[in-house]
């Protein structure tokens, strides 16, 4: 499937089934590996930005999308949530609001929004997730912002922090706010204040600490103890919750195609054996074989532990 991924063993939303609205290259010809976002962030699992922009267009139709939506829901897989993610910053579709709505009338399951928070001041982007059921925005610093995501020129960490605040006040459904945090860039004490204080004004659901787990955009960028992460999960309070892991669930796709269903997974993130064998619920000989397979095809690649496409 072009547009539709998983359902991936997630760390925060359980089986989600990705929905891509900014696949690499699909409406410009670009070359594989083309990436549209409003950030280029030092940690991104997905790897650099090539193309930097707040330009909001179609850059999915909503018909092929839905299309591929009914076809793994006719066929019972066991899915915990409808996730907008994949390759880029989803609310850039400015179709996304249409999408949400016609899934809403296709499932009960519910939808989530992953992005990275960065064009909430805009009320064409507020009113398109309004819908949702969870938004789960970023913010990962304000006094090193250019450092670790290295935003479009026009981006403004107050501006930013104003639109989720706006959007707070308006939204019904919960609001997952994602900290990621790099070692001895973003995880000082006056940043972390500095975090802190937005997040007492944005007044999210929940807070999920996180680290670098999977190899990132850019290697210096390193992780950091787990023993500070404890203490900062202390300051940003109850709410507060470090994530790390994933869900012990299978999913039984027997009589898909194996290869092909590896290849989606590794085009959207970086894995390892133990997360395909949880995602696809096939044997682990099995997967250990068709990655052989793909690696001697040059498709993938075996780097610093992980899967890899190429």
């Amino acid at each position: 499937m072009k547009y539709i991924f998983g359902p991936v063993p997630s760390r925060r939303f359980g089986l989600s089934l990705g929905i891509d609205i900014i696949p690499r290259g699909a409406t410009t010809g670009s070359p594989r590996g083309t990436k549209y976002c409003t950030l280029d962030c030092t940690y991104c699992q997905i790897g650099r930005t090539t193309n930097l922009t707040l330009q909001r267009k179609k850059y999915v139709a909503v018909k092929p999308v839905l299309d591929e939506l009914k076809k793994v829901l006719e066929s019972k897989t066991k899915i915990d949530c409808l996730t907008f993610s994949g390759s880029g910053e989803p609310t850039l579709n400015s179709n996304i609001g249409r999408m949400i709505s016609e899934i809403k009338k296709l499932a009960k399951i519910p939808v989530v929004v992953i992005t990275n928070g960065t064009l909430f001041h805009r009320p064409d982007v507020q009113n398109d997730l309004l819908k949702a059921d969870i938004v789960a925005p970023s913010l990962d610093a304000i006094l090193s912002f250019h450092e670790i995501n290295r935003p479009h020129k026009s981006l403004d960490i107050k501006k930013i922090i104003d639109g989720l605040v706006k959007f707070r006040k308006i939204y019904r459904g919960k609001i997952w706010l994602e900290v990621m945090l790099v070692k001895n860039v973003n995880d000082s004490e006056t940043e972390i204040a500095a975090i802190n204080k937005a997040i007492k004004k944005i007044k999210p659901d929940k807070i999920h600490l996180n680290t670098v787990v999977r190899p990132p955009a850019e290697t210096y960028a390193k992780p950091i103890e787990h023993e500070k992460l404890l203490k900062i999960k202390k300051i940003f309070g109850k709410s507060c919750e470090i994530i790390s892991g994933g869900t012990k669930k299978g999913i039984n796709l027997i009589g898909t195609n194996v290869p092909q269903r590896i290849l989606e997974m590794l085009k959207r993130r970086p894995m390892q054996i133990s997360d395909l064998n949880k995602t696809l619920g096939v044997d682990g000989k099995i997967i250990r074989k068709e990655l052989w397979l793909l690696e001697r095809k040059k498709k993938i690649a075996f780097r610093n532990g992980w899967w890899v496409s190429i």
